[in-house]
């Protein structure tokens, strides 16, 4: 299957302003089910310098830099993607198998590595309380948990489409019992850490055939040892199977922001625009999915 994803943004500025360095989180992370094949990344005003670096989950992004003012900034990012869905997102190895049951214990070797991701100091009472009540219904073990998890919170939570603003507190979800895919992501990655669990926040798309409303999205990477980093999105309750393209994760939301930086003078207005066009088409490679 052969996908191809224009994404424009544009921001605009009461008086002219003059853009420090701005960090581009736009190119898709390197997976075993999906390879890039073109890259276009246009930006106005045109940038006096462009270099790629290598984050720390492994994703790519791009640092520019400007000279002079300007009313607004624009970022207009194409690509070109062959996607192959897996068939089986659980087909993995939970070793040593002490780590099959909850709370996760990880491997010492594996602490300092994975400590960013873990829980923080204060899980609010409530979410440890629905920590509980769904370990209790997944019988302790790893993988039924985090699958529960997901479907409680599609099954039990109203999913509302938010597309400015950072993301709800975990206990403030909880409580509501709604939010937009970040607010999900930000309370499973509560619940999670709760148990001992090392949770990351993933931004990316989503693809689906027909989208209603085609735009950025949100889920969670979760940890397993000898299984690597998986995917869960709770937004969908289910585990991420070959549709689900990430840009960036990160320790919490505000890392992973697809386009970062600052401005000095004047004040920003708003988000002019936010669009997200998915074009796609089957290729030869669809009969291999």
């Amino acid at each position: 299957m052969i996908l191809r994803i224009r994404h424009l943004t544009t921001y605009s500025y009461n008086h002219p302003v003059v853009l420090e360095p701005h960090c581009l989180r736009l190119t898709p992370r390197a997976d075993s089910y999906s390879s890039l094949l073109e890259r276009q990344l246009n930006i106005t005003p045109e940038p006096c310098s462009v270099s790629l670096s290598v984050e720390n989950d492994g994703s790519m992004s791009h640092w520019v830099r400007f000279k002079g003012e300007t009313s607004s900034l624009t970022v207009e990012s194409k690509m070109t993607i062959s996607l192959i869905p897996d068939k089986n997102p659980f087909y993995f190895l939970i070793y040593p198998p002490s780590c099959l049951k909850l709370p996760m214990a990880y491997p010492s070797e594996l602490l300092a590595e994975l400590r960013p991701f873990l829980m923080e100091d204060n899980i609010p009472p409530p979410v440890q309380e629905f920590a509980f009540e769904v370990l209790t219904e997944a019988g302790e073990e790893t993988m039924n948990f985090l699958v529960m998890l997901a479907q409680r919170i599609k099954r039990d939570f109203v999913y509302e489409f938010r597309q400015l603003g950072a993301p709800h507190q975990a206990e403030d979800t909880l409580s509501s019992r709604r939010g937009s895919c970040r607010d999900f992501a930000i309370l499973y990655m509560a619940v999670a850490r709760a148990m001992g669990l090392a949770a990351r926040f993933v931004s990316g798309y989503y693809f689906e055939e027909n989208p209603d409303l085609p735009d950025l999205h949100a889920w969670v990477e979760v940890y397993i040892p000898a299984g690597g980093w998986r995917g869960i999105d709770p937004s969908l309750g289910l585990a991420c199977y070959g549709h689900h393209i990430a840009l960036a994760s990160g320790a919490s939301a505000e890392t992973v922001a697809p386009i970062r930086g600052f401005f000095l003078k004047g004040h920003a207005k708003t988000l002019a625009a936010m669009q997200l066009v998915l074009e796609y088409k089957y290729s030869a490679l669809a009969s291999l999915a």
